[in-house]
């Protein structure tokens, strides 16, 4: 007897260990559920791109999550102060009871082997969300509070200890990043320095666009090469600042659809790989004086061979308004905006190359990128006071052209053979330009405007369909 006592007492025992730590499961399966549906909200929050569209209606995640919260806090009013309705609750609660019947081991198992899935589908659904909150996480990224020293106008050369620096130096990527920042205490001049480097060192591997086929593009490779795309561009240069304390971030995105250098790439290339987005692009944030600013080596990079010739730093820490005319970061809070651009607002804008704000120009009209006219475009924009340049413009029609195995030419020669007919431009007495285009027949055409002084700097881009 006392030994049955015995066995069914320690069996009891074990009973309830089983039920106490299947109920600590199922405690911790809901804070896992609940701490999941907060970081989704938290993530929804955070972005800020198109996430409905139904017609002309859009609606954006920021109301969108409010408008979620909103009807669940009305729903639980409602069930509180209708006895009915928290009786159909309180019986939904009860035939919620059969999940506990569920083993706790096979539910998570399920789970992994349903996230397992999703990731060998599609592993950016997945690694693109935690990237971006964690990113928000530790990066916090907000506009600037201070301007950086953009435009460059006093130093349009490449830095002195860039072009000075001996060869001795250059023999790995910290030692270049150490001597720099021993050589340059301006911390905005150092991220310059840092620049330069790249763009100096670095040339644009065109035989990838060419050929289709990558090689590596990590900072390493780049620095012994000297040649990358534009992930090798950023690599480097964040591995530079890295490497002397600097925040630098890598930034996926895209760039303009008209902005891509199709015109580049070989037709039979783009007609095997008519699925690739030749939009995508990569380019850097940095933190300098406490205030995240923007910088893109690769589209800066107009002249790597020889130091001191030509010679841009546009894309090196502009205005965030003013890297947002090209560029659309993945992680959509890398804008810097105080009010953050959807895909769809960031196509539809105007282009505008940084030299349009670095001159102050102002574009009156219009104001999206294609417009539909009758028979002429109308430009406006308001020029400054004591504006010395004239501004012009010239148009082409955009011809599309079916594509087939049989005509395909042996260079992109042919196709970049196009008609370009000028504008007319004249400036009245308020500081104002207007630029008309005159054109000849229904289509849709292509506008570039240029500002015109001692040299001829491209400041915009538009389309028209004329009706």
């Amino acid at each position: 007897m006392p030994q049955n006592f015995e066995r069914n007492f320690l069996e009891e025992v074990r009973k309830l260990k089983r039920k106490k730590r299947k109920h600590i499961a199922q405690k911790i399966g809901i804070i896992l559920l609940i701490a999941l549906i907060a970081i989704g909200f938290i993530y929804f929050w955070l972005q800020s791109n198109l996430f409905l569209k139904i017609g002309n209606m859009s609606i954006s995640t920021k109301p969108l999550v409010l408008i979620i919260i909103g009807l669940l806090i009305i729903l639980t009013v409602y069930i509180i102060n209708n006895p009915s309705a928290k009786l159909r609750y309180q019986s939904f609660l009860s035939s919620l009871e059969l999940l506990k019947t569920i083993n706790y081991k096979y539910f998570i198992g399920f789970t992994l082997l349903i996230i397992a899935l999703v990731y060998q589908a599609n592993p950016f659904i997945i690694i693109n969300p935690v990237n971006d909150f964690v990113t928000h996480l530790v990066y916090k990224p907000t506009p600037p509070v201070l301007n950086s020293p953009w435009p460059w106008t006093d130093h349009q050369k490449i830095h002195p200890i860039v072009v000075n620096m001996p060869s001795e130096v250059e023999t790995s990527i910290k030692s270049v990043a150490e001597y720099i920042a021993k050589q340059e205490s301006d911390p905005y001049l150092r991220i310059k320095a840092l620049h330069d480097y790249v763009i100096s060192r670095v040339t644009y591997d065109l035989e990838v666009l060419k050929t289709g086929i990558r090689p590596p593009q990590d900072a390493q490779t780049v620095f012994q090469t000297h040649k990358a795309v534009c992930e090798g561009y950023a690599n480097l240069f964040m591995a530079l600042g890295q490497n002397i304390g600097t925040k630098v971030v890598y930034i996926q995105g895209k760039i303009r659809q008209d902005l891509a250098p199709i015109e580049l790439i070989p037709k039979v290339l783009r007609l095997l790989k008519s699925n690739y987005d030749w939009t995508l692009h990569a380019w850097n944030a940095v933190k300098v004086a406490d205030n995240w600013q923007l910088v893109d080596t690769t589209w800066d990079d107009s002249d790597s061979n020889a130091l001191g010739s030509s010679y841009s730093a546009d894309y090196l820490m502009p205005p965030p308004q003013v890297m947002s005319m090209s560029h659309f970061p993945s992680h959509l809070n890398w804008q810097l905006l105080s009010i953050i651009l959807d895909q769809n607002n960031f196509e539809k804008q105007p282009i505008l190359t940084p030299q349009f704000f670095t001159e102050n120009l102002l574009l009156i009209s219009p104001t999206e990128y294609q417009t539909n006219v009758k028979n002429a475009a109308e430009i406006l924009i308001k020029t400054p006071a004591n504006y010395q340049k004239r501004i012009a413009a010239i148009f082409t029609k955009i011809k599309e052209v079916d594509s087939s195995i049989w005509d395909l030419p042996k260079d992109n020669q042919e196709e970049r053979q196009q008609n370009f007919n000028k504008c007319q431009s004249q400036q009245n007495t308020q500081g104002k330009i207007h630029i008309s285009c005159q054109f000849p027949e229904v289509g849709d055409y292509q506008v570039l405007v240029f500002s015109v002084g001692k040299n001829v700097s491209p400041i915009g881009q538009m389309k028209f369909h004329a009706l």
